[in-house]
């Protein structure tokens, strides 16, 4: 027998003694081989082989039909258990994340699938921080808690039952917490919320020890217990206290929203718990559970009810938390309460992570970092948005009511154009929260919040937009419900955000609303403007990480009201949409993506005459070619690769002060913010694979507008990073000399994109090939298959005009906002609020003999010793001792003017 025939025969058995472990059906055990031996024989897995058995008989079982017995129905999943699955073979569960993602690719899973294990990754990380949460707080309202587990010993029918100890109460609250949770479908994942339910089971474990006098189990220091609480004449109250809003006073939460939570959400399924039987105790008031004879009772009743239910939806059993080996099964080195849980969290995509990146545009709008658990992040978006919306009303309030009624706008029109069109939309945001299986009480309460913030935010850009075109009149703004249901959508992703509302993420909002991109990312901005002071960095984040998104993929969809307009009008150039400062205007150092417009501006078309965005570091016109050598007598002008070859032009007729007679506003607005997000992403793609030649970052730039404008059928359904991606490869390759050597491999820059921030793997390995037919699917493959099947076919004959030693026009080089702060900050990029720290790429060694170089893993600890003496130093000549107050002289240095330049770079860093 070969090798080959017989490490076959050594998997199948390993595959078939798992699957008889398990209990798995034949049906879902032979899906499961094949699908292996497809995988294993088309791809090299790496590591343990049990591990990626283990991706193959998950993905088997949850998309395999069982028929039921009893009901004749069939189920999705055949009920195999996760955690056993993991346990069996051997695998983490953080390590099983991160191979059931490459099985995904690997094996092409449907979409559905992927946000299935997206979702439960998600959940994984909800629980992970909550059960650090838990831990704490219940050792501040109970004592006596212990590391020993449980013991399950089997008791005599004679043996006498025992009151619960702490450590019982511990893994009781959890295990009804779980089983609670697991009631909230499609709001399970919810952090914000999750986090009011686990408040509402530790006051509920509180209420009944309270009411069953257990002195022995609660924490005498507890701030909720009354002063006269450990008098042997203590009276207990008729009704169990309330422990939600001193929970809330000192361990992060809203004590609104709790209190709303626990009466509305909570109760009535603890309630459902004791109508079937499973909890047993006094229904009336939810007291007893603890009493002898129910306590042991409710402990079984809990656990058989949640591993029906995580066998049901093939979940984890978030009971690992309170094992011996819960570190080992999630995969932390520590215990899983530990400090290290941050790296579990971050460890997972954008969508999931505690913490997410901070997109590379936008930046200027986010405050100070502050250091915030996730909870205290999350209960803190919702703490300011709550304390901005606190004396509002839903409808328009008396000041916007003057406003309108001072220029002339009539009651009735404020009705029918304002206030009905909004009341309709917190309508369809209301069914849609009914999906959720949210109380009515939830619904209304988050409906009213979005409603508030939506006046507050539409009175701000009204007000505004006076401001700017007083002559303007305020019916043709009101006119445009387009406009006004945009602010009512982005309010909505502002509190579907700050409550942490997983299953409703962008772009659900715009499924809500039936509103396109195209006209959601006008309004992103100018809500931001409104609200950047009153809300969270956490939230200003995700509005720019939103925008962000639209204006890379979501607005190039086949079915945006994009391709409308470009039907009409050709796609502009980079150099038609920007603005030329006026030499004796301050400059703009805040780096606005658009400038400073009217908000009928960018719903309205078309306008003329419109002002243009200074983008450009550059003083060259447009069309000059940057081979071609230039003095201060002699400027020689090329005809732009955008032009055609017979076009002839002026000096005149393209300098970046003239702008066409007509334009469509609107989409020049849009593809001035389209090419500002490139030339940034290009920036940051470059830094990373060390292209730092100017010359040839021109090239990719003019390689990537001549795709957008004259092959803009590349963007439909696909994404702006994929046609980036290939524009750098072509150059690179293209350009590449023996003397210059810039060729950089797809896998390189593949390896440097997802370096990015808010970078996904899906870009690169799910493009778009072949939209098909009626009949066919669409082909998908990776960004090499579409860049040799699709992008080549297209670009070639461009790309090839780099290739010769003959004169090649370039267009300008928009300066991105990195480019912009680097002229103003020579220190480099800030990297921490909290220090004077600077870092920037090493593009040339240093010439003169007094700077200072560390190179990491290279330098010697006395160069950074020497840094930091110098920088410790204060420019005036004098350095603040380590003990306290005494001063010292600082060593003169021997180079003049050091002083006066570090007086310079202290005053540029305390600017920025």
């Amino acid at each position: 027998m070969s090798k080959q025939d017989e490490s076959e025969d050594n998997w199948i058995a390993a595959m078939d003694n798992l699957c008889s472990k398990l209990n798995v059906d034949p049906v879902a055990a032979k899906k499961s081989k094949e699908s292996f031996s497809e995988i294993k024989h088309n791809y090299t897995l790496d590591g343990d082989i049990l591990h990626w058995m283990a991706c193959a008989l998950y993905v088997a079982c949850r998309t395999s039909i069982t028929p039921t017995v009893q009901t004749g129905k069939a189920v999705e999943g055949n009920c195999v258990s996760l955690t056993r699955l993991l346990r069996l073979c051997n695998i983490s569960l953080i390590q099983f994340f991160n191979k059931i993602k490459n099985w995904m690719e690997m094996a092409s899973m449907s979409t559905d699938f992927k946000d299935r294990i997206t979702r439960l990754e998600h959940k994984f990380a909800v629980s992970t921080v909550l059960f650090r949460k838990f831990q704490p707080i219940f050792q501040e309202i109970f004592s006596g808690l212990t590391n020993e587990p449980v013991k399950t010993s089997t008791k005599s029918k004679k043996q006498k039952l025992q009151p619960c100890t702490t450590n019982a109460l511990f893994e009781f609250t959890w295990c009804l917490y779980v089983c609670v949770k697991g009631e909230f479908h499609n709001s399970a994942d919810d952090l914000v919320d999750m986090y009011h339910v686990l408040l509402s089971c530790l006051d509920f474990a509180f209420a009944n020890a309270f009411m069953a006098r257990r002195i022995d189990l609660i924490n005498p220091a507890f701030k909720g217990l009354p002063a006269d609480w450990l008098r042997d004449d203590f009276e207990l109250p008729k009704k169990p206290p309330c422990i939600i809003s001193v929970l809330c006073e000192i361990k992060e939460g809203l004590a609104v929203e709790a209190a709303t939570m626990k009466e509305y959400s909570w109760r009535p399924v603890v309630k459902t718990f004791f109508e079937k039987g499973i909890l047993k105790g006094n229904s009336d008031d939810l007291t007893g559970l603890l009493d002898i004879g129910n306590f042991d009772v409710n402990v079984k009743s809990l656990n058989n009810l949640y591993e029906t239910y995580v066998l049901s939806v093939g979940e984890f059993d978030e009971r690992i938390f309170l094992g011996e080996h819960a570190n080992e099964q999630i995969g932390t080195k520590n215990k899983v309460s530990g400090d290290e849980i941050s790296q579990v969290i971050a460890s997972f995509g954008p969508s999931a992570r505690a913490c997410p990146d901070t997109p590379l545009t936008g930046r200027r709008y986010l405050a100070r970092r502050e250091e915030l658990t996730p909870v205290s992040e999350a209960t803190n978006s919702l703490a300011r948005l709550a304390a901005l919306l606190r004396h509002a009303r839903p409808k328009p309030s008396p000041h916007l009511l003057r406003f309108f009624a001072d220029y002339g706008v009539s009651e009735e029109t404020i009705n029918n154009n304002v206030v009905r069109p909004c009341n309709g939309w917190m309508e369809q945001f209301s069914n849609n929260l009914k999906e959720c299986n949210c109380s009515n009480e939830t619904i209304a309460f988050r409906c009213n919040m979005v409603t508030c913030l939506y006046y507050k935010v539409f009175e701000h850009i009204i007000r505004e937009e006076h401001r700017k075109k007083p002559q303007l009149s305020l019916q043709v703004l009101l006119s445009q419900e387009t406009y006004q249901l945009t602010v009512y959508a982005c309010c909505t992703e502002v509190v579907l955000h700050a409550y942490g509302v997983h299953s409703l993420r962008f772009p659900r909002v715009l499924q809500i609303y039936g509103l396109s991109a195209f006209h959601f990312y006008k309004i992103i901005e100018l809500v931001v403007q409104a609200v950047v002071e009153k809300l969270s960095r956490d939230v200003i984040k995700h509005l720019n990480a939103v925008e962000e998104q639209v204006l890379e993929s979501l607005v190039w969809t086949s079915d945006s009201p994009l391709w409308d307009q470009l039907s009409k009008i050709p796609v502009p150039a980079s150099t038609e949409v920007y603005v030329q400062d006026s030499p004796n205007s301050r400059r703009n150092i805040s780096g606005l993506q658009s400038p400073v417009s009217a908000v009928i501006d960018r719903f309205l078309t078309p306008m003329a005459d419109q002002a243009k965005k200074q983008l450009f570091k550059d003083n060259i016109k447009p069309g000059q070619s940057l081979l071609v050598q230039t003095n201060n007598n002699i400027k020689q002008e090329v005809t732009s690769p955008q032009s055609p070859p017979n076009a002839t032009t002026s000096s005149t007729e393209n300098t970046p002060n003239t702008t066409p007679k007509k334009a469509n506003n609107s989409l020049m607005l849009f593809f001035r913010k389209f090419y500002s997000l490139a030339v940034v992403r290009m920036n940051d793609l470059c830094t990373r694979l060390r292209l730092t030649d100017e010359e040839l970052k021109r090239k990719i730039w003019t390689c990537l507008e001549y795709s957008i404008m004259h092959q803009t059928q590349l963007m439909k359904d696909r994404h702006l990073d994929q046609i980036l991606m290939c524009a750098v490869y072509v150059i690179c390759k293209v350009s590449n000399t023996p003397t210059n050597q810039v060729e950089r491999t797809f896998a390189d820059i593949m390896r440097c994109y997802r370096q990015r921030p808010l970078a996904d793997n899906h870009v690169y390995r799910s493009v778009l090939i072949n939209k098909g037919n009626e009949e066919e699917s669409p082909e998908r493959g990776d960004l090499i298959n579409f860049y040799n099947k699709v992008y080549v076919k297209c670009m070639q004959n461009f790309a090839l005009r780099f290739t010769g030693r003959h004169e090649c026009s370039l267009s300008p080089l928009p300066a991105g906002r990195a480019a912009r702060a680097g002229r103003w900050s020579p220190g480099g990029q800030r990297v921490s609020e909290r220090h004077q720290l600077y870092v920037k790429p090493l593009t040339t060694p240093p010439h003169h003999h007094h700077h200072l170089t560390y190179r990491f893993s290279r330098s010697p600890a006395k160069d950074l010793h020497a840094i930091n003496t110098m920088v410790s130093c204060e420019v005036g000549g004098v350095k603040r001792s380590a003990e306290g107050g005494d001063v010292v002289k600082r060593a003169r240095y021997a180079a003049p003017g050091v002083a006066r330049k570090l007086q310079g770079l202290v005053s540029d860093r305390q600017a920025v």
